[in-house]
């Protein structure tokens, strides 16, 4: 990933293209304006972020159930990663990969973040999820600290 404001223009920019063309919006697309918007946000620019997520939502709303559709398989996928990631059979193993999930958990809170921050809903079983793959990777997060 790029400078997530570059990233986000793009995305804003590939989204109205396909809106206007009739073209629906796939979770690739919808995984790089959540990141970069998430990203803004956890980097505190919530400020430079703000006039970018309007016209994000618009465009959300424009793109209606497509949109909806490609959010909740990105989120769904996103969640998966960090899930599987932190199964119990692998933490103890001593390749384990711990620089990966911690990178694959900031980008599933910059997905997160953008979520909240353009009022999308996740569905409560997926929160539920992370919120236990959490508590597992917790106790080896402080021990490696």
């Amino acid at each position: 990933m790029n400078d997530p404001r570059t990233d986000l223009k793009d995305a804003l920019a590939e989204l109205a293209r396909r809106k206007k063309a009739e073209e629906i919006p796939d979770r690739h697309l919808v995984r790089l304006s959540l990141l970069s918007l998430g990203r803004l946000l956890i980097d505190g620019a919530e400020e430079e972020a703000a006039e970018p997520a309007r016209e994000l939502m618009a465009l959300v709303e424009a793109h209606g159930d497509h949109w909806v559709e490609a959010f909740n398989s990105e989120m769904a996928l996103a969640v998966a990663e960090h899930v599987h990631g932190v199964d119990p059979h692998y933490l103890d193993l001593p390749s384990y990969d711990f620089d990966y999930t911690v990178a694959a958990r900031e980008r599933l809170e910059a997905r997160l973040r953008a979520a909240d921050a353009l009022h999308l809903p996740v569905a409560e079983a997926l929160l539920e999820q992370v919120a236990a793959a959490d508590e597992r990777l917790a106790p080896y997060l402080n021990r490696e600290a």
